[in-house]
């Protein structure tokens, strides 16, 4: 009934607009807007408003995920990255740096640099923010589960590879210690299809992390801390101190390295009150 009345009114227009030529121009455009602005009344807002409830239903104080989002373990762990260029030599470094606070999490991107930026996951409020330092601005969403999504992908990319993937890990016995710490060398070899040939894995035991299970971004360091393998001898175990990375060609392409991890937290990471706060949801 909405289609045919809607073609009946289209019909109209043509038919007046051939009758009365010197007007056409601006009746088109008149009547042109009227359309738009009546479909999308009558189509786009009713979707909105949908999807907006949708959204309530798992978002901010309807998230019932998180019951309580006190953290009993804090932390801040530090790391540098390098970038090299194709000679191998270096180009950029750049520090992160991840912060396990009482309520969430803070991750730090280009700390100290003008493009410095913070993902925090604050479970009290149930939201996401964007903190742009620069600006003082940050955009709050709902939380978004970033564990299961992370997750998904790897479980997802295991099935894709499982049947022709070629890496490999080797333990080479290689001693060093790195920013303190007394590490052994393993080395990771992607498969033949990737872009870069091998990655060193600097491991220690010496150092001991445990953030409990209420963190959810980073899934409690998992790609950092590694457990024992009875099974297999070349994988390794403990903490992760250092990674390097090389292409094809033997030349190393970055570094990145656990600088500091210390057992405190600064919440000020987590205080919104110096930053301009723009919810994503209002524009819905």
């Amino acid at each position: 009934m909405i289609q045919n009345k809607f073609y009946a009114f289209i019909l109209c227009f043509v038919v007046a607009a051939c009758m009365c030529p010197s007007t056409t121009t601006a009746q088109h455009a008149q009547v042109r807007s009227q359309i738009e602005s009546d479909m999308q009344k009558k189509y786009a807002d009713s979707q909105r408003l949908k999807g907006k409830k949708e959204l309530d239903k798992i978002t901010y104080e309807n998230d019932k995920r998180y019951k309580d989002p006190k953290n009993k373990v804090q932390a801040t762990i530090a790391f540098e990255t390098k970038e090299f260029n194709k000679k191998g030599e270096e180009k950029k470094t750049s520090v992160q740096k991840m912060i396990f606070g009482k309520n969430g999490e803070c991750i730090v991107m280009n700390e100290g640099e003008k493009n410095e930026t913070w993902m925090i996951y604050n479970y009290a409020d149930k939201a996401n923010y964007v903190v742009d330092v620069k600006s003082k601005t940050a955009m709050k969403m709902p939380l978004i589960n970033m564990k299961k999504m992370a997750e998904a992908s790897a479980k997802k990319e295991d099935e894709k590879s499982a049947a022709t993937n070629t890496s490999s890990w080797k333990a080479t016995g290689e001693k060093q210690n790195i920013n303190g710490y007394n590490c052994t060398k393993y080395v990771y070899t992607y498969d033949e299809k990737s872009k870069f040939a091998t990655m060193d894995f600097w491991m220690t035991d010496e150092l001991k992390l445990d953030l409990g299970d209420n963190y959810m971004f980073g899934a409690r360091l998992n790609e950092y801390k590694y457990s024992v393998d009875p099974k297999n001898k070349n994988m390794p175990h403990g903490l992760n101190i250092r990674t390097v990375m090389y292409n094809k060609k033997g030349v190393q392409v970055s570094q990145r390295d656990l600088k500091s991890l210390q057992k405190s937290a600064d919440e000020t990471y987590f205080d919104m009150g110096k930053f301009k706060v723009n919810d994503i949801l209002s524009g819905l």
